[in-house]
């Protein structure tokens, strides 16, 4: 406890003798007017201005006159021509196409998705006899033949419809 006091007895007397903080010590004395030009970026920026507006006047008053200004004929001097960017656009659809083609044929040209059997039938039957799909081995032949008899009674019910001169449609 006595520690405490005495501690707080000296934090007391450094606060105390601590020279207090004045902001704004220095507004007492004034420094002396000072007189403040535009600066060179204003100056810069009207001259901008002027000299734009001065060239359109003259680039305006050329035009009215019917003669091409000087402006527009520095602009036609250094712009290259239609056939320049005609033959640039032929050239670059040229190389394009030719990459184009060349990227297919060498897509196309991917590895045998099959392989070749030497002994299809023994490599077809040499399987586990678990996880099979349905009708594996069970004979499906009458299934095929019901289902080939349906679909030969549409296609002779949709060539009667058509001897009759109806339209049909390619999709019944």
């Amino acid at each position: 406890m006595f520690f405490a006091r005495r501690s707080v007895a000296s934090a007391r007397l450094l606060l105390r003798n601590q020279q207090p903080h004045r902001f704004g010590s220095h507004a007492a004395h004034h420094a002396a007017p000072v007189n403040e030009s535009f600066g060179r970026s204003f100056y810069v920026t009207v001259g901008t201005f002027a000299s734009c507006y001065v060239i359109h006047r003259i680039h305006k008053a050329t035009e009215e006159s019917g003669s091409q200004s000087w402006i527009s004929n520095l602009i036609q001097k250094w712009t290259p021509s239609e056939q320049v960017f005609e033959q640039r656009n032929a050239i670059r659809t040229a190389v394009m196409e030719k990459a184009a083609r060349d990227r297919h044929l060498f897509a196309s040209q991917g590895p045998s998705e099959t392989y070749g059997l030497m002994q299809p039938e023994v490599s077809f039957h040499a399987v586990q006899p678990i996880n099979l799909v349905a009708g594996y081995d069970a004979d499906l032949s009458k299934v095929v033949a019901h289902y080939e008899r349906k679909n030969q009674a549409i296609e002779e019910d949709r060539v009667a419809r058509m001897k009759d001169g109806k339209v049909v449609s390619l999709y019944e």
